[in-house]
């Protein structure tokens, strides 16, 4: 039926039963008041109780109901049940649903499903009466009640006995005995409140769950907090822990508040009394605007039974963040300052800024800085930040038209030493290639650098220098070594139809700020030698090459490529300047080069076996002739760098083959697709070998009547697809001597090493045989969720560079993955230098830096000695500038690292990394973790030990869902003797 009325005409009652009833309720919101009421018969369409019970499913809506919905200003009510009451005299009406099915009702998407739902007024006031009450609201979420519920739809405020908050607010599920709630008005936007006394909460989801907290009273404001007092944790049923309050800020975006102090149950409760406590983040966050943040804290650990190792100290951290979104900029500030009890300081800064000035200019900046990187190393718990480089970098770029700017530079400082290496700046303008009509194209090119080392650590020709002071009496002083290097490169290649010519200017400067020891040869009689020293060494040179390529014969096959180059008769440049010639520049000559290059590429086909179809075999070659007339090199020129004309072979003609080879194996599996559907059937690599260039001289092996070999060094690259990471390199030193003289003895020498690979659920012995015979290849999942991170609640990770500053320089080095397979990462790397043959060769002692403090200062004697052979050897040997200074020998370095990561058993999963030393026949480092995956708890055990000493013990205990309610144990000693020994 369809009728328009107003209320007063209605009868005082009426009934409907046995008929299938959708309602449209469209409320005309004027003086009047009047109401239309659709009354449509269809089958009620009720889903059964339980989840399925919040969503009623309506029955189809007609024609007419469809267009009074559209129209605007109204008010849609729908409703639907097995009868429907209505008295006139006190406004109420009722729906009732018949047994085993239930009434429903909706307006403005708020849904209500229950036995019996009474209205009154202007279906305003809800009271709805079953064993099971679902309300739906979009705005507040889903609630079940068991007896009634009554509800203001008009306020959208209710209350309710045995209640339960379906909806989560950070993952909580709320139950109360006796329950009120708010929901929002959509014209005043109210936050959706929920009030419970005698109430329960949990984050787990099963029917009985594991944990849960007893509340005595509770408050939930939707999309803002959860808050509760007299709480009562309880794990499998038994009460095991009380907490006068919980609060968890649900609100998104940033606000102003304390920050979370981080600390162990032992700093409350010691156990040893001579613990030492430790506090972290004590401090305050400042949400200054929506585009600029300030977060200040200070970090403290305890001096009471301070130790040389261990004095106590007190680090305050700052950190400001911005993002200026209509400058297209962003970037953090932080700075830190760490202050020992025994007064040493370390203050470190750090800033990031990214910032685009146009669509054509960029920003990047990552800058960090350290005052002692003595402190900072020596308070460093984690093993990867007592190695770490400080280091900034910086970049601006530019496009200019077809032109392409890059000025920038680094910075570069080390744990635990004084050394500074900074390259900048650094200026590289590139170009497009520019035609000029269809037979021309440049690409001209620019690069610009400069770059420095202050106080270098290494060992050096001497320690100390003499001085004179004033009144005459001598003194020393310790050497400070620095070098630094400046170089410009021009180039300016042309391609001329199909000719490639190639020309180049480039000037260079390399110095050392330090006294140096040379050994000076008569190059009229090379018998008589003299020792000098230098206050100061350098090299200055002027460079000119020109080349050219000429068009390619037979491509795609032979690729034969003749060239013409104009070249220098020595190695040198054209021009150069030493500390032998003062201001005076020497020079060589040119000389032309022919050349004929060949790159072929050879493949040969085998059939296969089992799931491969077909083998793969290529050669891939690279072969090239070149000549060069004798020339002439002057004496002079010999001289400025520390050689003479006797023995030299560099002006000899040069009659040169140089071969490079790369191989590789590869199998083609065989294909279940169907061919037609355009899928390729995989492609395994079994083996690459390759090999870099070999050149053989004919003049040299004529000359010199012993090997033709003009190369100096060989190395040779093998990889596979079949292991994952296998990466396996080999460097050979093939001559004793210098290779431009004829006193060089071919011998090749083993100098390096690397190997490395991965192992893993695709890459264990069987999977590489499964993958090569065509099975399945088999992926771990991996959760490498560090520990410490914002689900953990605990400790940030440790940020890569150890200079970063602010909030960012606390963490923890713990990495744990929770995948259900085993995985294992393994390097071995070798490096060692030839024997030596001659006179000055002093061998290298990276200790003797450390020997003033010997006597003073055996502790920090003993961090000097420790940081210096836990880092890498400087190759002091590559800074010499000219021939005939000492040579130091550096000892061998073979080291082994490895991580892995298994389960245990379903739930516990272990972590392992380390660091071995063969030639010191110890573990630079250590870190083994174990974790327990609990339901809704996850817990950790730690142990680090530093390449510095330190070591740490880390047990962690916290509930998934509220990482604030944890248990947390630390343990650190600093500085104690290296217990893998």
């Amino acid at each position: 039926m369809r009728g328009v009325a107003r209320s007063a005409l209605w009868k005082p009652s009426f009934l409907l039963t046995q008929v299938g009833v959708i309602g449209v309720l469209l409320s005309l919101r004027t003086s009047v008041g009047y109401s239309q009421v659709l009354v449509i018969p269809t089958l009620p369409g009720l889903e059964k109780v339980g989840a399925q019970a919040l969503k009623p499913q309506w029955a189809p809506v007609d024609s007419v109901a469809l267009e009074l919905m559209k129209r605007p200003g109204m008010d849609v009510v729908r409703y639907q049940a097995d009868r429907l009451e209505y008295r006139a005299n006190d406004g109420l009406m009722m729906l009732v649903g018949k047994k085993g099915e239930r009434a429903a009702v909706d307006r403005q998407a708020v849904s209500l499903v229950a036995d019996t739902i009474e209205f009154r007024g202007r279906v305003d006031s809800v009271l709805a009466r079953g064993d099971t009450i679902g309300m739906r609201d979009p705005a507040g979420g889903d609630v079940v009640a068991l007896g009634q519920l009554a509800y203001d739809m008009a306020r959208r405020e209710g209350s309710a006995s045995d209640v339960s908050n379906t909806t989560t607010s950070g993952n909580w599920y709320v139950e109360a005995h006796r329950a009120a709630f708010s929901g929002a008005d959509s014209s005043a936007s109210r936050d959706q409140v929920f009030y419970g006394s005698n109430s329960t909460m949990t984050a787990c989801a099963d029917s009985i769950p594991h944990f849960h907290y007893s509340v005595r009273e509770l408050k939930r404001v939707s999309n803002d907090m959860l808050v509760a007092r007299n709480v009562v944790m309880h794990i499998q049923g038994v009460p095991v822990f009380w907490l006068p309050f919980i609060f968890q800020d649900a609100r998104s975006g940033r606000r102003s508040g304390i920050l979370t102090p981080r600390f162990g149950f032992a700093e409350l409760v010691r156990n040893s009394p001579f613990y030492r406590r430790t506090v972290e983040n004590m401090g305050y966050y400042f949400a200054l605007s929506d585009y600029v943040d300030v977060a200040a804290g200070v970090d403290w650990r305890s001096s009471a039974n301070a130790t040389d190792a261990d004095p106590g100290w007190t680090r305050w951290n700052s950190e400001v963040r911005y993002r200026w979104l209509d400058r297209f900029a962003s970037g953090r500030l932080g700075a830190s300052v760490h202050t020992l009890s025994s007064g040493s300081s370390n203050t470190q800064l750090s800033l990031t800024h990214q910032q685009d000035f146009s669509i054509r200019s960029h920003l990047t900046a990552n800058l960090n800085f350290a005052t002692s990187t003595t402190v900072q190393r020596q308070t460093a718990l984690a093993p990867m930040a007592a190695l770490a480089t400080i280091a900034s970098q910086i970049n601006y770029q530019r496009d200019f038209g077809p032109l392409q700017m890059s000025l920038g530079g680094t910075r570069r400082q080390y744990p635990g030493r004084p050394q500074v290496d900074q390259d900048f700046p650094n200026l590289s303008l590139t170009s497009r290639p520019i035609s000029i009509g269809e037979w021309l194209t440049w690409t001209p090119g620019l690069n610009a650098s400069s770059s420095s080392s202050q106080h270098l650590d290494g060992q050096g020709d001497f320690a100390r220098r003499f001085i004179s002071r004033a009144d005459g009496t001598i003194d020393s002083v310790k050497v400070d070594r620095g070098t630094h290097n400046k170089s410009f490169t021009l180039s300016t290649p042309l391609k001329i139809f199909d000719f490639q010519i190639s020309a180049s200017i480039s000037a260079s400067h390399r110095g050392n700020d330090y006294p140096e020891i040379r050994t000076i040869i008569n190059p009229v009689d090379t018998s008589q030698r003299s020792t000098r020293v230098f206050e100061k060494t350098w090299l200055s040179a002027l460079d000119f090459d020109l080349g050219m390529n000429l068009p390619q014969f037979f491509g795609g096959t032979l690729n034969l490529v003749p060239s013409i180059t104009m070249s220098n008769v020595g190695s040198g440049a054209l021009l150069v300047r030493t500390e032998r010639t003062g201001a005076n520049w020497v020079s060589q000559g040119k000389r032309l080069s022919y050349g004929l290059g060949i790159s072929p590429t050879f493949f040969a086909l085998y059939n296969g076996i089992g799931p491969v179809a077909r083998f793969r075999h290529s050669l891939a070659t690279s072969l090239g002739y070149s000549y060069s007339p004798k020339s002439s090199i002057s004496s002079e020129y010999l001289g400025a760098l520390g050689q003479t004309q006797v023995g030299y072979l560099g002006a000899n003609a040069q009659n040169r083959v140089t071969l490079s080879i790369q191989q590789t194996f590869e199998a083609k599996m065989r294909s279940d697709a169907d061919t037609t559907d355009g899928a390729q059937a995989p492609i395994v690599k079994l083996l690459s070998l390759q090999f870099t260039p070999i050149t053989w001289d004919f003049e040299r092996a004529r000359v010199t009547g012993k090997s033709g070999f003009a190369t100096d060094r060989m190395d040779i690259t093998l990889r596979s697809d079949l292991l994952p990471g296998f990466d396996v390199g080999v460097g050979y030193s093939l001559f004793q001597g210098n290779v431009l003289a004829d006193s060089a003895v071919f011998s090749p020498d083993l100098e390096s090493v690397r190997a490395g690979f991965s192992l893993g659920a695709g890459s264990g012995i069987g999977g590489i045989f499964g993958r090569f015979f065509g099975g399945p290849q088999l992926t771990a999942q991996r959760d490498s969720t560090p520990i410490g991170s914002a689900s953990m609640g605990s400790r940030q990770p440790l940020a890569a560079t150890a200079g970063m500053a602010g909030q960012s320089i606390r963490g923890s080095p713990l990495e744990l993955p929770t995948g259900k397979a085993f995985e294992a990462q393994l390097s071995f790397s070798l490096s060692q230098q030839r024997p030596p043959v001659g006179g000055h060769v002093v061998e290298y002692d990276a200790t003797l830096q450390c020997a003033p403090y010997r006597d003073l200062n055996p502790l920090q004697y003993d961090f000097c000695v420790r940081n210096a052979l836990a880092t890498p050897p400087t190759n002091v040997n590559a800074l010499q500038t000219t021939a005939g200074g000492t040579f130091f020998r550096i000892p061998p370095q073979i080291n082994m690292q490895a991580r892995s990561s298994f389960n245990l058993t379903p739930n516990w999963s272990a972590s392992w990394s380390t660091n071995y030393d063969f030639q010191r026949s110890e573990f630079g480092m250590q870190t083994v973790s174990l974790q327990r995956t609990l339901h809704d708890w996850r817990a950790v055990f730690g142990f680090t030990q530093a390449p510095n000493g330190n070591f740490t013990f880390t047990f962690f205990v916290a509930l998934t869902a509220q990482p604030d309610i944890k248990f947390d144990y630390n343990r650190s000693s600093y500085g104690s003797q290296n217990i893998s020994r």
